[in-house]
């Protein structure tokens, strides 16, 4: 497909979130939202961190655009939760802002990252993956699910 593999997943995190900033809500959130908001902060910072450091340690690449720089298939730490755990923290981080900024409306961003993500970077990641990793990548997928 034309978008498959295309759009930087940190920039579509920053449109969306700049959107929903820009866009507003119907206030602040308070109270129970606030909370959720800030567990969602560092549960975000949590995975996409310990991802980080996964990647680092094994010596791959992060980069999500060129799949073929991939050494090893990292299974590991925050992997063993879910098998996009940067995408995961990146969608919580929107939750995050959604519950800060209250109202429905912006609940449209984190929908739009987690739809984008699934179709035009996850699922292409996943036949790329399997094309490298074979069957490694494969009882992976059986123990591990995508999201969480």
């Amino acid at each position: 497909m034309r978008f498959e593999l295309r759009v930087p997943p940190l920039l579509l995190f920053v449109v969306i979130a700049l959107a929903m900033w820009l866009g507003g809500g119907e206030g602040r959130g308070s109270g129970v939202l606030l909370i959720l908001a800030t567990a969602l902060l560092l549960a975000g910072a949590l995975l996409g961190g310990g991802a980080l450091l996964h990647f680092a340690h094994q010596r791959t690449t992060v980069n999500p655009i060129r799949l073929q720089q991939s050494r090893v298939l990292v299974t590991q730490g925050v992997y063993r939760i879910s098998r996009n755990p940067m995408y995961l923290g990146l969608l919580c981080w929107l939750m995050a802002l959604a519950c800060y900024l209250g109202g429905i409306a912006v609940w449209l961003g984190p929908l739009l990252l987690f739809g984008w993500l699934t179709r035009f970077q996850i699922l292409p990641e996943e036949r790329a993956l399997r094309a490298r990793f074979g069957v490694a990548y494969l009882q992976y997928c059986r123990r591990v699910r995508r999201w969480c």
